[in-house]
């Protein structure tokens, strides 16, 4: 007895297992949430990744078990069947006149499974599940495909498209030619200022806080890129007082949904694809012939600031007109000259 508590004194080791508390899958999101708040996460992905993809999986769960209400709830059978309910989900289903009968890409299932398993492995981290339901579920399989863009005569034609003669014509299209000179993602042009351009050294210079990786970069341009832009400031300079480079018709800074549907009306003009009317084809198509002109594959790395080479290798396809030309040039066989070999006598 230890007479200090009056009880008996247990030696050996304390048993350090917790057990699951009964904690909502609400409460288990907004413990999430602020922890990757508190850690730095930018706040477009806090919103646009993790609380977006977080509801669509909480929609379900809630339509298709209700009686699941707390986060040790939640089974391994749930997650697949979310995946497959995802796999064969229409795009854009409950939305009206939008609804197609394409189903979610493999690519959009990942990446919202990819949230699911960040959360799951962040609770269990915190000692708050034993028993991690997505411990041993993978990332579904699918055939990866060529990425499709512009082609260089569709490029053209997309330039040629807005009547420069107004302000807005002026403006898409320096936009145009700047996302597809640079590879710049849409956001990071929509919020250049007149600082960010170093019209000496043409190039631009976005500070760490533009950037997705938080590390400052300096993506060059062309002379063509840099003569419009200049135009284009030189213009806004007239009419608004604003350092931003790309403007609304009042001056307010033009957003991404504005763009996008001004792109659109472009695009039905130059008879392009619809479906590659949208701001990312842009970096896409600067991507991919930044490779096929015999960029380097770490160069192109660093101006785009993909994190992961294998994201900048995905772009290093070729199409089948450079194959053919690449063969015909570099083919063993084209080069020792044996095509008259068999000729007859």
């Amino acid at each position: 007895m230890d007479p200090r508590k009056g009880r008996s004194v247990v030696k050996g080791n304390r048993s350090t297992v917790r057990t699951n508390l009964a904690l909502s899958l609400r409460d288990a999101f907004d413990l999430f949430y602020n922890a990757k708040k508190a850690a730095g996460m930018r706040k477009s992905t806090l919103e646009n990744d993790y609380t977006d993809n977080w509801r669509y999986f909480y929609d379900w769960i809630n339509a298709t078990y209700p009686h699941v209400n707390n986060v040790d709830e939640v089974t391994s059978e749930h997650i697949r069947e979310y995946v497959n309910y995802m796999s064969t989900k229409p795009k854009y289903s409950g939305v009206e006149n939008r609804e197609t009968g394409a189903t979610l890409s493999p690519y959009t299932v990942t990446f919202r499974l990819r949230t699911i398993r960040t959360f799951f492995n962040f609770i269990t981290g915190e000692g708050l599940l034993t028993v991690n339901p997505i411990r041993n579920i993978k990332n579904p399989r699918f055939d990866k495909e060529d990425k499709e863009t512009f082609t260089d005569d569709e490029l053209r034609s997309l330039l040629a498209a807005p009547d420069t003669s107004t302000y807005a014509g002026l403006r898409d299209r320096t936009l145009m030619l700047l996302l597809a000179d640079t590879g710049l993602r849409i956001n990071e042009a929509l919020g250049l200022s007149k600082e960010h351009v170093n019209f000496k050294g043409r190039c631009i210079e976005l500070p760490a806080s533009m950037n997705k990786n938080r590390k400052p970069r300096v993506v060059p341009m062309s002379a063509d890129a840099t003569r419009e832009l200049l135009t284009l400031i030189n213009e806004n300079q007239r009419y608004f007082d604003t350092d931003y480079v790309f403007l609304a018709n009042y001056g307010e800074p033009l957003r991404a949904d504005h763009f996008r549907k001004r792109l659109k009306e472009h695009a039905a003009k130059a008879g392009i694809n619809p479906a590659l009317a949208h701001p990312h084809q842009f970096r896409s198509y600067f991507c991919t012939t930044f490779l096929l002109n015999g960029g380097s594959l770490f160069v192109l790395q660093r101006i785009v600031a993909h994190a992961n080479i294998e994201t900048t290798r995905g772009y290093a396809k070729m199409n089948d007109t450079h194959a053919h030309e690449q063969h015909s040039q570099f083919s063993p066989l084209a080069r020792l000259g044996l095509s008259r070999v068999n000729k007859r006598k």
